[in-house]
């Protein structure tokens, strides 16, 4: 996109109470991926349906909307270079994946004496050496299948979303033939699984994009959410959903007919559904952003309080509660279930200590292994000369 228009249009997107609203909306999902994941792994109380487990990947796909319009908002409300973007970037990931795979193994090893089965296959943990490089270089998602670190099954959407940041920061700050080559490059290495997703990511930039030129009064506004909230509801819980997965798995065998070898969707199990549910959750963003419901003081600092902690809580929990399980746990009573949402959210705080809430510090390091690289390539570049 040429730099001119983009620097025309209004960067005031984000919005206090949009701010606020998004934020809302990641602890509910990072809530609602927690209950789905605890149904499945059977450590949530017998009243919860197996119907929870597909909520839980709805609320990943707003995550990826969400992430698309806030990283398109950053970008622009705090102008840079492509080194700036991705420094951004990187601290913000590395700052929890770091510390959140090693958690997660460490709680893995303690787990495994408890209860092995849980844990087969176990083929990653002799292999550290060449599966902690791998992962956190989010190569799981790739052209290499689906594959988790150890417990860790979240992590593939991170997979998914740090390729979009590099595909967005190519695309935004390279020129000429080379963003073009780069552009390709990505998607090359991204494979089709990823690439299948980016609709959704990319639908975040859109709303970015678009919002400030929306016209759109509050009573309008708040009819869109409560539409969005129904289209939702009747997606979710009637015939309608059972179509689009049929037809997802009709899209991947037509791909398996024209590949060289069979379509593994990997964890891009019902494409056409999430971008069902992508279009009606951007449809209730854009009601949020005209809606003129504020929330109070006290209630915006707790509501973005909790929201600094989702990124840890959502990378971790599925670790956790499998630990649980390996405990005995299974089926528990309300009052065991509350008792180990707490646990969990205990863990988290500890994990944010090292890990998010010290992202300035991660900045920091990585700024000092750039200046060290430029130093070193400065030192060969004259003793060459």
């Amino acid at each position: 996109m040429p730099a001119n228009r983009d620097a025309a249009r209004p960067a005031a997107t984000m919005t206090p109470a949009l701010s606020v609203w998004l934020d809302l909306c990641r602890v509910l999902a990072a809530l609602a991926v927690y209950i789905g994941h605890s149904v499945y792994l059977k450590v949530a109380p017998p009243a919860l349906s197996l119907t929870w487990h597909r909520s839980a990947d709805d609320a990943v796909i707003a995550f990826f909307v969400i992430s698309g319009l806030v990283i398109a908002h950053t970008t622009r409300a705090q102008p840079g270079g492509g080194g700036r973007y991705a420094l951004a970037r990187l601290s913000r990931v590395y700052s929890v994946a770091l510390p959140a795979v090693l958690l997660a193994l460490a709680i893995d090893l303690v787990g495994m004496r408890l209860n092995p089965g849980l844990y087969a296959p176990d083929w990653q943990y002799p292999k550290l050496w060449f599966y902690l490089p791998f992962h956190w270089l989010f190569l799981g998602e790739t052209w290499f299948g689906a594959i988790q670190p150890f417990s860790m099954a979240p992590y593939w959407s991170l997979g998914y979303e740090v390729w979009y940041y590099v595909l967005f920061g190519v695309a935004l700050f390279l020129r000429g033939p080379l963003r073009w080559i780069a552009v390709i490059g990505v998607l090359v290495v991204m494979g089709p699984r990823i690439v299948l997703l980016l609709p959704v990511w990319l639908l975040g930039v859109w709303l970015q994009r678009r919002l400030p030129d929306l016209k759109l009064g509050p009573r309008a506004a708040r009819s869109l959410m409560g539409l969005a909230l129904v289209a939702y509801l009747v997606f979710f819980l009637s015939g309608l959903r059972g179509l689009t997965d049929a037809a997802s798995r009709s899209l991947y065998a037509g791909f398996s007919e024209i590949l060289p070898m069979p379509f593994d969707p990997g964890s891009t199990v019902h494409v056409l559904s999430d971008y069902v549910v992508a279009l009606i959750f951007a449809v209730f963003v854009v009601g949020c952003a005209r809606c003129e419901w504020a929330f109070n003081g006290a209630g915006s600092r707790w509501i973005k309080r909790l929201a600094g902690f989702t990124f840890s809580f959502y990378l971790i929990h599925f670790t956790l509660l499998v630990f649980a399980s390996a405990l005995g746990l299974a089926q528990p009573g309300w009052g065991m279930y509350g008792a180990l949402l707490l646990a969990v959210l205990g863990v988290t705080w500890v994990l944010a200590q090292v890990g998010e809430l010290r992202r300035d510090w991660y900045r920091a390091r990585l700024l000092s292994l750039w200046n060290a690289g430029a130093w070193w390539r400065r030192d060969r570049s004259r003793a060459g000369a």
